[in-house]
């Protein structure tokens, strides 16, 4: 079916302060955290498209994200301010091109085989690092992909699985010629997921780290054994700093505090690019699985450990591998191009991060990587989810979806730790929600909040005609993306 795009709509929804501090990767040499800045800016992109099919129907797509500049681009020489303003430059390049290349196109595939590449050489063109052009694309191919399924009449599982988003893996990774992508996906939709915790640096671990005077006593829970006991939490993402000493002694008392009372626990470990000396890892993973060894042996993978420039290094290879034989690694910040993850099993690692804010084809295709690498290697390969940032309506809906497809069933979710449930939605908004998703969401305290029972959520009920935005933002709330700059000097 032939499609136009004939317009899309980029506005600002603005976000309550969080009622947590977070702090991620690299720390002071002393392993104490760095100072934490507020997560900024406090809003959500959201996106809202139409198009029109050659027989006349028309539909309406919706896509959103957290405009998260500082994990987006790490380099230290460039202002925050300056990142910001970027990124949202990037954003109405990004609008720009898929509009001049949507005004006829076959299949949503197509039209993000095209533009993304197109937004990919301009960032390569004007100093964006690869994983921000990724998010400048991806934030309107998740709106294509809605709108494509609204004017099917289908749900994203379904389009998929009947290939009516037009996907021909072969034309950008030729080694799966002949792969059926609808064949070697899983054959239903996973509902069911493992929620897994983050725990940042600067989370306490137990009431002897939170004092009554640095709590926040809104009734939620605030230290990880309090979200533990409460929530019947079995998976977890520890966030370490890159200082070794620090984050075997912080490691040592998540396990004996908390948890070794869990039964069958499963870890993963973010670096979040914290080490520059591939060496000093090295040593560290080593200690890891001698000092902490009841954690090392509930650890599943540890998430870029390295900077993108030393991940992407084939000089790295030889300590990768020795690294992986203790425990796998995966790429997440580093998979900014199409190519990384291709690149990065090249060298050694095993995995990579699905984050909706990549690309969801990105994440289709690298699933079938993953079946490939499988196939022609001795070596595992694996997707996982990650994303804090996710938050409800759209981009939290839209991720669970494409995790359904992809067969994974436990993620890092919305920082639920770090934000008061669904505060930053109006009323009628979390109303709309509470009816349409009451697997998904509860009402409590006077707010609502993912429904988090024995470490799980539901979602079957996201399961429905488009890509998982069943309910549409309040638009007339929210600015324009060009009246929020203007009136915040972005």
């Amino acid at each position: 079916m032939a499609y136009q795009l004939q317009s899309i709509d980029v506005f600002v929804r603005e976000t309550p302060p969080n009622r947590m501090n977070f702090s991620i990767g690299k720390s002071e040499p002393t392993g104490e955290k760095a100072a934490t800045a507020k997560r900024r800016p406090r809003a959500i992109l959201l996106v809202r498209v139409s198009i029109r099919s050659h027989d006349g129907k028309t539909a309406t797509g919706l896509s959103g994200d957290r405009p998260s500049f500082g994990w987006l681009d790490k380099r230290q020489d460039i202002d925050p301010g300056e990142k910001l303003t970027m990124l949202l430059d990037l954003v109405e390049e990004a609008r720009t091109i898929y509009l001049e290349n949507g005004k006829s196109f076959e299949s949503a595939f197509s039209l993000w085989s095209v533009a993304s590449e197109i937004v990919a050489q301009f960032g390569r063109d004007n100093n964006y690092e690869d994983l921000m052009a990724s998010y400048g694309s991806a934030i309107f191919e998740r709106a294509v992909i809605d709108a494509c399924c609204r004017i099917e009449g289908r749900s994203f599982f379904e389009m998929v699985h009947e290939n009516r988003l037009g996907i021909t893996p072969e034309t950008v990774h030729p080694e799966l010629e002949g792969f059926n992508l609808p064949l070697i996906l899983p054959q239903k939709p996973n509902t069911k997921f493992y929620i897994r915790h983050t725990v940042g640096l600067s989370d306490p671990i137990d009431a002897s780290e939170w004092p009554e005077e640095s709590r926040v006593n809104d009734g939620e829970p605030e230290t990880l054994k309090e979200y533990a006991d409460r929530d019947g939490l079995r998976y977890f993402k520890i966030k370490i700093s890159g200082e070794p000493d620090h984050d075997l002694q912080r490691l040592e008392k998540i396990w004996h505090e908390v948890l070794v009372h869990i039964n069958s626990p499963v870890v993963t470990l973010d670096g979040n690019e914290a080490y520059t000396d591939i060496a000093k890892f090295a040593a560290f993973v080593k200690r890891f699985e001698q000092e902490v060894t009841g954690l090392f042996q509930h650890t599943r993978f540890i998430e870029q450990p390295f900077t993108r420039a030393l991940t992407h290094d084939p000089e790295t290879a030889a300590t990768v591998a020795e690294i992986s034989q203790r425990k796998p690694l995966e790429i997440d910040e580093a998979d900014g191009a199409t190519m990384a993850f291709k690149d990065a099993f090249a060298i050694g690692y095993s995995g990579t991060s699905h984050k909706n804010c990549k690309g969801v084809f990105k994440s289709l295709l690298n699933f079938g990587l993953c079946v490939h690498f499988a196939t022609v290697s001795n070596r595992d390969a694996f997707l996982s989810g990650e994303d804090l940032s996710n938050m409800s309506i759209i981009p939290l809906h839209q991720d669970f979806v494409t995790l359904s497809v992809l067969g994974i069933d436990h993620c890092e979710r919305n920082g639920h730790h770090y934000a008061y449930g669904m505060s930053h939605l109006f009323e009628v908004e979390k109303q709309a929600l509470l009816k349409q998703n009451p697997d998904l969401y509860e009402e409590r305290d006077g707010d609502v909040f993912l429904r988090i029972k024995n470490g799980k959520v539901e979602t079957a009920s996201l399961q429905t005609i488009g890509f998982g935005s069943g309910t549409e933002p309040d638009w007339s709330t929210m600015p324009t993306l060009a009246i929020w700059r203007e009136d915040n000097k972005v």
